[in-house]
């Protein structure tokens, strides 16, 4: 969002940042160096926190001044966080392997939510059954939490979030992260945001569907539209190959940022776009709607 408004928008303001967090969505590594030379005038600490609602504090997180920052990673899990990745046979992936699988926390902590409101089988099953070792225990060693999202962890031991785990697109049998996609759509340097949602498609199943909006003094076109699916293509794999891209205005969000990709993901779909009441910019709706959809 801070990087819409310009290259230039922060030269502007007299100002000196001794630190910077980032909360919400994973922040892609080209996003995260634009923010630290730019916005933090190559001065300012960021701590790129990962956690969730439920939890009640930051689960991974550097400690400013005294861990190293990483473009794109959250880095280790905070004292008294112990992380773990999973594939889905519930083996342990490990660290520096390349490989990515289901980041869970091994052990309880205070802060974490105990129940969901009179539906208390639910919380077992959504949050602690996956990786259970034995439904009879009550030891917490045989019940890791799964936080539902996807991630990688470097030989370093610091956290790369993939986002959630349900935002995978299967192309013919091909996972495809849709964090790893917008990821390649924002190398492209007229690109300041990118969302990337499933389309249905007879052949191969779901195939990739991509929105991005420009940065300032940008205007649509077709190199750029060219440009996104040749970087996709360079990065990822023909296989990955977006079914369109669309260069849109703005993407629809929530007030604390995040973008709402189920609505686009309706719009491509043509479905029912549900309660669109805690956007931050309703209006855009039906302007991205009418330019898919006509």
């Amino acid at each position: 969002m801070l990087r819409k408004t310009g290259p230039d928008e922060p030269k502007k303001y007299n100002y000196h940042f001794k630190h910077m967090t980032t909360v919400g969505e994973p922040i892609e590594p080209e996003v995260w160096k634009w923010y630290y030379e730019v916005v933090g005038k190559g001065e300012a600490a960021i701590v790129d926190t990962w956690w969730q609602t439920e939890n009640g504090g930051f689960l991974c997180s550097t400690l400013p001044a005294l861990q190293a920052m990483k473009p794109g990673s959250t880095g280790p899990g905070v004292p008294g966080i112990h992380p773990v990745i999973y594939d889905e046979d519930g083996n342990e992936v490990e660290a520096g392997s390349g490989k990515a699988g289901n980041i869970c926390i091994r052990n309880p902590w205070p802060g974490s939510f105990q129940t969901i409101w009179g539906d208390r089988e639910r919380y077992v099953e959504v949050y602690y059954e996956k990786y259970c070792k034995n439904k009879d225990s009550k030891d917490w060693r045989d019940w890791p939490y799964l936080t539902g999202d996807g991630a990688m962890q470097a030989q370093d031991g610091y956290y790369r979030i993939l986002g959630r785990v349900d935002d995978v697109i299967n192309v013919a049998g091909h996972r495809l992260g849709t964090k790893e996609l917008e990821s390649a759509c924002l190398t492209v340097p007229e690109v300041a945001e990118a969302s990337v949602v499933p389309l249905a498609d007879e052949l191969k199943g779901r195939v990739p569907d991509v929105y991005v909006s420009l940065k300032p003094g940008y205007e649509p076109s077709k190199e750029i539209e060219d440009a996104v699916t040749k970087s996709i293509e360079t990065t990822i794999g023909k296989i990955a190959r977006p079914k369109h891209v669309y260069v849109v205005p703005d993407m629809p969000k929530t007030r604390s940022g995040k973008i709402m990709r189920r609505v686009l993901a309706a719009i491509s779909n043509r479905t029912d776009l549900g309660d669109t009441t805690t956007l931050a910019n309703p209006g855009i709706v039906e302007e991205v709607r009418k330019m898919v959809q006509g």
